[in-house]
C-alpha cells in the first residue's frame, strides 16, 4: 500500500477564506451613516480578504468625500445651486447619494466573494460591533472636516 495516498493533499497551513460582512449592512451603513462609514467599512472587508492594494481606491474616495463635505461648508456655488434645486435638506441627500455611489464602487470591488459566500451558503459574521465602530468614527472624522472647513473660510 502506498503511504502517499493517506496523506491529505490540501496543506493545513493555508487559512480559509475570509467571509466579509453582508451586503445589507453595509447598504444600511452607507444610508445611515454617510460616506466616511462605508469606507471605513469596506476598508475592514478589504483588510479581511488581506487586499492592501485596495488602499488605492479608499484614498481617492477619502479625497473626495473630504472635499464634497468642505464644498458644503464653505457653500461651493455649483454644489450650493444643486443643494437649492432638491429642495430642504438637499446637502443630506447629496451626501446620501454620495455614500451610496461608494457603497456600489465597493459592492462592485467585492463582488466575486460576496457571490461565492452566497454559493457556499457561508453565514456572514455579525456586523454590529464593527458596523457601530465605523459609524462613530465617520461621525467623528464628519464633524473634525465640517469643523476645520468652517475655521478656513472665516
Amino acid at each position: 500500500m502506498r503511504e502517499s495516498l493517506l496523506i491529505p493533499s490540501l496543506s493545513p497551513s493555508r487559512t480559509p477564506a475570509a467571509i466579509l460582512y453582508s451586503t445589507q449592512s453595509s447598504f444600511l451603513l452607507a444610508f445611515f451613516a454617510g460616506p466616511f462609514a462605508i469606507i471605513l467599512y469596506s476598508a475592514l472587508n478589504s483588510w479581511k480578504l488581506r487586499r492592501p492594494m485596495d488602499a488605492l481606491l479608499y484614498l481617492p474616495a477619502l479625497a473626495l468625500s473630504t472635499a464634497f463635505f468642505v464644498a458644503v461648508q464653505t457653500g461651493y456655488a455649483p454644489l450650493m445651486t444643486v443643494a437649492d434645486a432638491i429642495g430642504a435638506g438637499g446637502e443630506r441627500i447629496l451626501s446620501r447619494a454620495l455614500a451610496m455611489a461608494l457603497f456600489g464602487v465597493v459592492y462592485l470591488m467585492h463582488r466575486k466573494q460576496y457571490r461565492s459566500a452566497v454559493l457556499f451558503g457561508a453565514k456572514p459574521p455579525a456586523p454590529w460591533i464593527p458596523a457601530i465602530a465605523c459609524g462613530a468614527l465617520a461621525y467623528g472624522m464628519t464633524w473634525v472636516v465640517l469643523y476645520y472647513a468652517k475655521a478656513l473660510s472665516v
